[in-house]
């Protein structure tokens, strides 16, 4: 519900002006601490949960948690770690990533979702997070790691045209500069161009 009237926080014209404060998306309730409801820790909807403390055991002092630590930060942007969909692992029994190993690009991480196997709630809960953001003043920037991906040889964009996504030394193996086997081309005009279309996509589709 209003989505369509979402958009993101005026005033900051001077990136000067700009706190930004980066984040992965478990950290911000993946503590036991957090006190927010179960089902959404480490979740895309832990962010949507507000009135969450902690009060210390010994010292009887109560901080907040969660979404109202953030805005108790008085940052203007959140930087998210990657939430697009990465490649290592079932997303069921999601382990800790910092989730440079992209698998595809224009999907919501299916492990920050309450149901990782039905791709309406990720994108349902994805844009809950972006608007609960936005709603307390919050700015939202994502990671994307266009530079490489995932796998190499078998990724979708080697099926898609061999060869030419990915950097090739003169012996036909992977150029390696990323440190992770492999590198994407940006300067060859459909990979560029893809670039471009999915950050347009991000900006325009999860605000």
């Amino acid at each position: 519900d209003g989505w369509e009237s979402d958009g993101g926080v005026d005033g900051y014209q001077n990136p000067a002006n700009a706190i930004i404060y980066e984040l992965h998306v478990r950290d911000l309730t993946s503590e036991s601490t957090w006190n927010g409801p179960e089902e959404y820790r480490g979740k895309f909807m832990g962010f949507t949960v507000e009135g969450t403390s902690y009060t210390n055991p010994i010292s009887g002092v109560t901080v907040s948690t969660g979404l109202d630590h953030l805005k108790e930060l008085g940052i203007t942007h959140v930087h998210l770690l990657p939430t697009y969909d990465q490649d290592w692992n079932d997303e069921r029994n999601f382990q800790f990533n910092w989730g440079y190993n992209p698998q595809n690009y224009n999907s919501p991480e299916g492990g920050y979702a309450t149901d990782p196997y039905d791709g309406a709630v990720r994108v349902n809960e994805f844009k809950q997070m972006v608007q609960a953001l936005h709603a307390n003043g919050i700015n939202v920037i994502t990671d994307m790691v266009y530079n490489h991906t995932g796998p190499g040889s078998y990724f979708s964009f080697n099926r898609i045209v061999p060869d030419y996504m990915y950097r090739k030394n003169p012996d036909g193996t992977y150029s390696n500069g990323t440190g992770v086997g492999n590198g994407t081309a940006s300067e060859r005009y459909m990979f560029r161009k893809f670039m471009k279309d999915s950050m347009v996509y991000w900006a325009t589709e999860y605000h």
